[in-house]
């Protein structure tokens, strides 16, 4: 089942598609994926790490992301599209808006359980909690190459922007007790 999601969402993104947008499609595709996943737990992928990536080309990136409960992770961003379809638990997205004096406001917050999908423009920030008393398990696709770009992290304590490292990322990781 997950091979053909990711052989489907790399067919579209190599496509031209002129009477719907491939974010679309691939949101399409995404949704029922993780419908499906919802009520059929023998089909689910079993991963061992939490993040792992699927596929990536120049166009596309297909992680699979697990977040702990009590676990948040900072604020970033990913300079492209980001849809993520949620299978297990509960994500909570928080969304935020990047101003020039470097500050982030919160816009949005978006609980996202099994069986549904957030899209996120490119242009914003967001943090990721687990508010479940389960791990949440889920399928992100980027729309462009994720490890090829330049990208944030958002030090809240501090109020500053930092380079996007797994060092920066691990260090500004919180768990909530």
């Amino acid at each position: 089942m997950l091979d053909h999601l990711i052989d489907s969402i790399k067919t579209v993104s190599l496509a031209k598609h002129s009477d719907k947008p491939a974010d679309a499609i691939i949101t399409s595709l995404l949704q029922d994926f993780v419908r499906a996943l919802k009520t059929n737990t023998s089909a689910r992928p079993n991963f061992t790490a939490d993040d792992e990536v699927l596929f990536e080309d120049d166009n596309i990136s297909i992680w699979f992301c697990r977040f702990q409960p009590g676990v948040t992770v900072p604020p970033h961003n990913h300079n492209m599209t980001a849809i993520i379809g949620v299978y297990e638990g509960t994500e909570q997205n928080e969304i935020f808006e990047h101003t020039d004096a470097d500050q982030l406001i919160l816009r949005q917050t978006t609980n996202v359980t099994a069986g549904e999908v957030l899209q996120i423009a490119p242009d914003a920030f967001h943090s990721v909690s687990c508010v479940s008393a389960t791990p949440s398990e889920a399928i992100h696709v980027y729309l462009g190459p994720l490890t090829q770009v330049d990208r944030h992290l958002y030090d809240v304590e501090n109020g500053t922007v930092l380079a996007y490292t797994d060092e920066n990322y691990h260090h500004l990781s919180q768990t909530k007790n």
